[in-house]
């Protein structure tokens, strides 16, 4: 997505355990170097929160900043504050009062608090309260226009039997359902580059300028990486290597290596990506409901190591 002041926008959805206050150290980096703008969101449901004991919405919102920090959401969301004073990002003393914005539809609204980065980005705590979070949350991808959400994966992802009869996590949920590009954190430490995994395809050609955008904001070293499913498509996997890494090259990004691999794609790319902070590959074009089946969807699902989706 191109943006008049070329700023990264990212989206952080906080709680759900550790893996996405990592994501939160991430994103920091990523605005010191390229002046990111930042949303921190919590999401409420709706039965835990604004419906629990007879409470109307309304009086809910009306009373919302006065309980404080009993809130869960309040609490998850200091504790991502308190984490970007300590990197820096933010002022202790910073930050205008909570207010409320109200949102079509949805009786309770959103309560937010903005703050100003170094570099003079903005920083934003967000508390809603939803039904659907998977919903909420990719509305608020749109409104916020976020180039990427940063979501906490389970850092143990299921296997075997456990995969089939499990549900669905919140985070492949939201990867499924959002339709901007997404990161699945998992032990999120950008040092160790990223693996750009391209096919011989439109989609994949389409999703470079998106990638060279992130790359050059982040300045982490990228491997480029092709699997061909049998010898016959081998031509195809090299072709779609070179290609991406004339692409980068021409953008003053050398690629740290080329890599053409055979056999199951979301099988090789799980195991070669286990080397690099992040797995990056193109969403299928399947609809929403048959995502789960897409090489990207069983990336995110099987890899223990975070993976950006590309939409």
């Amino acid at each position: 997505m191109i943006k008049e002041d070329n700023n990264l926008r990212i989206l952080i959805c906080i709680g759900g355990g550790p893996e996405a206050l990592n994501g939160l150290r991430f994103a920091a980096q990523q605005s010191r170097k390229a002046c990111a703008s930042i949303a921190l969101l919590y999401v409420r449901p709706l039965d835990s929160g604004l419906k629990s004991g007879g409470m109307e919405v309304r009086v809910a919102r009306e009373n919302l900043l006065d309980w404080g920090l009993e809130l869960p959401g309040r609490a998850h969301l200091n504790k991502a504050r308190n984490i970007l004073v300590e990197l820096g990002e933010i002022s202790e003393e910073a930050g205008n009062d909570w207010y409320h914005v109200e949102l079509s539809g949805d009786p309770a609204g959103e309560y937010i608090r903005d703050y100003a980065n170094p570099c003079g980005g903005t920083i934003s705590m967000r508390l809603r309260t939803a039904s659907d979070v998977t919903s909420a949350i990719a509305d608020e991808a749109e409104r916020f226009n976020a180039d990427f959400i940063i979501v906490g994966g389970s850092p143990d992802p299921v296997e075997g039997f456990r995969k089939l009869v499990s549900p669905k996590s919140l985070a492949l949920k939201i990867a499924s359902h959002c339709d901007r590009s997404i990161i699945i954190a998992r032990r999120l430490e950008p040092d160790q580059g990223h693996l750009v995994c391209v096919q011989d395809n439109e989609l994949s050609r389409s999703m470079l300028p998106k990638v060279l955008r992130f790359g050059q904001a982040c300045d982490f070293p990228i491997t480029l990486l092709s699997v061909a499913e049998d010898q016959g498509s081998l031509e195809s996997a090299t072709r779609a290597v070179n290609h991406a890494a004339r692409f980068f090259r021409d953008n003053d990004i050398e690629p740290q290596g080329l890599l053409v691999e055979k056999g199951d794609p979301a099988k090789i790319i799980t195991e070669i990506g286990r080397e690099y902070s992040l797995i990056i590959l193109a969403e299928s074009e399947k609809p929403w409901f048959a995502k789960t089946f897409s090489v990207a969807q069983h990336v995110a699902a099987r890899a223990r190591n975070s993976v950006l989706i590309v939409k």
